[in-house]
C-alpha cells in the first residue's frame, strides 16, 4: 500500500512539473486583484452594492454620492472565476452586472468601476 501511495505521489509531481510550463499561470496561482466601486448616479442617490461570486460573499453595502468601496478578489486555479454585483437605488431599482471575469479581466490587478444610471463603467 505504501509503494502505492508513493507511486501516485511521483506521478502527481511529474504531471504538475510537465504541465504548468505547458499551461502557465493558468495553472499557478492568480495575483490579487482589487476592484473599486463608487457611486456615480447623477441623482445624488445612495447606492446598495452586493457583490459575490460562489460561496466568496463581499456583504452589502450602501455607498452616499461618490463614496467608494474595494475588496481584493483572487481567481480559482481553474481560471472560470466570475464576480457580479447587484446595484440597487431608487427605491428598488436594481441591476447585476458580472464585475470580474477571469477570461477578459484576469490580465488587470486593479479595477475601477464607476456606477452610473445607465450602468457600470470602467
Amino acid at each position: 500500500m505504501a509503494h502505492l501511495a508513493r507511486t501516485i505521489s511521483v506521478l502527481w509531481l511529474l504531471f504538475i512539473t510537465t504541465m504548468v510550463p505547458c499551461f502557465g499561470s493558468d495553472l499557478a496561482v492568480s495575483p490579487e486583484t482589487s476592484v473599486a466601486i463608487q457611486n456615480l448616479l447623477e441623482d445624488q442617490e445612495n447606492l446598495t452594492v452586493h457583490c459575490k461570486a460562489g460561496d466568496h460573499d463581499v456583504g452589502v453595502h450602501t455607498l452616499k454620492p461618490g463614496e467608494n468601496f474595494s475588496y481584493h478578489l483572487r481567481p480559482n486555479i481553474t481560471g472560470n472565476t466570475i464576480f457580479n454585483c447587484s446595484f440597487a437605488w431608487n427605491h428598488g431599482i436594481c441591476r447585476r452586472f458580472d464585475i470580474y471575469e477571469h477570461d477578459e479581466d484576469n490580465m488587470f490587478t486593479n479595477i475601477k468601476w464607476q456606477i452610473y444610471r445607465d450602468g457600470p463603467f470602467i
